[in-house]
């Protein structure tokens, strides 16, 4: 993990203060962000190596006896295609930890029985009519969903929620992190070198190039993006030509997004709500993009929020909702 951003730093601090404990941990943040890197990094700091480390991709589990078999076992027969007992994850990971990528897509018939784990270290595979096993597992999981907004719309269980997030990391996007890119960059050519034997390194309008970009993708793009650049590139330099494609979503293609975004709300007769708040809310914009377009209103109203409601052909009677989204999603500018 690379990295000197204020923001950044903050998150290694507090992953070094809650190795030492074995409480579950949340680590929250946009996909690419490096989530679970810093899980690892929490093993890594507080396990014995000899202790094992289990990763649980929650999405791939939709089923509900498959997420279950999955966290903690199943005995051989007890539903179609358990032709043998399995160990689940927990036993697996008993002294040290499972990693739960994507928590807040587990099924909700698995949350019962994950809250239940965690309260008592105790689980039953799938199939057992009687009896517990017990194991002695560190709970890390991590997510790029808004598990406040899935609780209130009862898609996640509110005491699950308080359990996982005994510690909270909130992992920055990488445009928030000052010019973290340029050294994550380097370290990524650096890494390059040593392993193919070439150096090679970007050129000054490359450089400008990743400079602007806002990087929706974050690390895991920024990344590919070097790697790329630096397998195309026919010299030492790296031209923009040799990575650019990967830049589909640029800065220009974003801000012209957004400009006909607040357009469709100010001239269009549109609300803030359809335009916006929904597609904030699945994840098609960023908090950034949001925050240009309240910005943007707030500078045409002279930084009242009550007149940007109407700016925003909204009710007066949702200022109320509108300052607590605002709040809740921290999008004030």
């Amino acid at each position: 993990m690379v990295g000197q951003s204020t923001r950044f730093l903050k998150a290694i601090r507090q992953v070094e203060k809650m190795a030492r404990y074995r409480e579950p941990v949340l680590i929250t943040g946009e996909s690419g962000v490096g989530k679970e890197h810093f899980a690892h990094a929490l093993y890594l700091l507080g396990c014995p190596r000899t202790k094992p480390y289990v990763t649980v991709n929650c999405p791939q589990y939709q089923e509900g006896n498959l997420t279950v078999s999955e966290l903690f076992g199943h005995l051989k027969g007890s539903f179609t295609g358990a032709t043998a007992d399995r160990r689940g994850a927990f036993e697996e990971a008993d002294g040290g930890v499972i990693f739960l990528d994507e928590i807040g897509d587990l099924p909700t018939a698995a949350q019962a029985l994950l809250l239940r784990a965690l309260a008592t270290g105790e689980f039953r595979p799938v199939g057992a009519a009687s009896g517990s096993r017990r194991a002695d597992v560190r709970v890390v999981s991590a997510t790029n969903r808004d598990l406040n907004e899935l609780v209130m719309i009862n898609q996640f269980r509110y005491d699950l929620f308080f359990r996982l997030r005994h510690f909270l990391v909130e992992l920055p996007a990488l445009r928030d992190r000052e010019d973290d890119w340029r050294l994550i960059a380097d370290h990524t050519l650096f890494r390059l070198a040593r392993k193919y034997g070439v150096s090679k390194r970007f050129s000054a309008a490359s450089l400008a190039l990743l400079e602007k970009n806002r990087w929706p993708g974050n690390v895991r793009q920024l990344i590919a993006v070097v790697s790329t650049g630096y397998g195309m590139a026919d010299g030492e330099l790296i031209e923009p030509d040799d990575f650019s494609a990967l830049l589909e979503d640029s800065p220009q293609d974003r801000a012209d997004t957004i400009d006909a975004r607040y357009e469709r709300i100010v001239h269009g007769g549109e609300d803030f709500w359809s335009v916006v708040g929904q597609p904030f809310m699945e994840r098609d914009l960023n908090r950034s993009q949001v925050k240009t377009v309240v910005r943007r209103g707030l500078s045409e109203t002279t930084g009242n929020y009550r007149r940007i409601l109407s700016l925003f052909n909204l009710p007066s009677s949702d200022y109320q909702k509108f300052m607590d989204f605002l709040r809740h999603h921290d999008l004030k500018p």
